[in-house]
């Protein structure tokens, strides 16, 4: 996986990844994550690349202060949170998405000296969550009214 900070132009699919709340068109995509991209949310955005093809997003974020107590982590240590989607349905199940998060994380814990990584999957996206549990992410609580699990790695894990 390779990662940029700036998406090649044109190069997000029509139709992305099912799932409740996904995003499915380019406008969708396009009204989501521009902001992200342009720097008016404290995120860190990447395109992962495979063979020279982008093939995916991913975002990173400190968690907030109230998203810490929530989650019950502490303050003293540095958790971060992860958002991504593979942007063509053709490529699932083809292990992309288990080596990608498994070098995600494996950045975030040493480039950005991370304590702990979450994600927040829907409870009904089966797929998601197994690629989460076979990268080493735990369940660790339902959260948003039972709609997501929290689930996090910490380092050394």
């Amino acid at each position: 996986m390779a990662g940029s900070q700036t998406p090649a132009p044109g190069k997000s699919a029509d139709r992305l990844g099912a799932g409740s709340g996904c995003a499915t068109n380019h406008q969708q995509v396009r009204d989501k994550y521009a902001p992200r991209i342009d720097g008016k949310f404290e995120v860190e955005p990447y395109i992962a690349e495979k063979e020279g093809r982008p093939f995916a997003f991913l975002q990173c974020y400190l968690l907030s202060e109230s998203d810490r107590e929530s989650y019950g982590y502490s303050i003293e240590e540095i958790h971060f949170g992860i958002d991504q989607f593979i942007g063509k349905p053709s490529l699932f199940n083809n292990r992309y998405g288990t080596q990608m998060m498994m070098e995600f994380v494996q950045f975030i814990f040493h480039d950005k000296q991370a304590d702990t990584v979450t994600v927040d999957p829907e409870v009904s996206h089966p797929r998601a969550i197994r690629c989460y549990e076979k990268c080493g992410f735990q369940r660790i609580k339902e959260i948003d009214g039972g709609r997501k699990w929290l689930m996090a790695i910490s380092f050394g894990q």
